[in-house]
């Protein structure tokens, strides 16, 4: 086999590999945001916490833990959460604790209602919708503004 077919194969293993990566960063950002446009409207339309929460995503979670989570290692930083002083705990955390984060956050709310569906979960989803809030503007590499 001659060094350019050899060369050949290298890159293109490397390009599909760098393709299939790409691919799971962003089935997780959609996830992120479909998740993220489910909790405003839920929310909004005073769903029961058991509905909110079985209506959440976590496939490609899944699957990119499954597969090994590989994320571009940016951190959070303060152009990101601009004048939100309750995300200042969040600086210098990367892109793949604040994904894991997320989906830590909504399994334990998930066990919590499970447990005990006629408990009021209000404030632990608003939490958890400013988080998801944070996430994807870090992921999509967009500063959090007021509005």
């Amino acid at each position: 086999m001659s060094i350019w077919k050899e060369l050949y194969d290298i890159v293109e293993k490397e390009f599909g590999r760098w393709q299939n990566r790409q691919h799971k960063q962003q089935a997780l950002l959609f996830e992120v945001q479909s998740n993220l446009l489910f909790l405003a409207e839920a929310i909004k339309a005073q769903l029961p916490a058991s509905k909110i929460v079985a209506g959440l995503e976590r496939k490609a979670f899944d699957k990119a833990l499954e597969q090994g989570l590989e994320l571009e290692r940016r951190t959070v930083t303060q152009a990101t959460i601009g004048e939100f002083v309750e995300f200042n705990k969040y600086l210098g955390k990367d892109s793949h604790y604040m994904v894991k984060n997320a989906y830590a956050k909504m399994n334990a709310l998930s066990k919590l209602v499970q447990a005990d569906s006629e408990q009021d979960y209000d404030l632990k989803l608003k939490s958890l919708f400013r988080f998801m809030v944070l996430l994807a503007a870090h992921l999509e590499q967009k500063p959090l503004t007021r509005a």
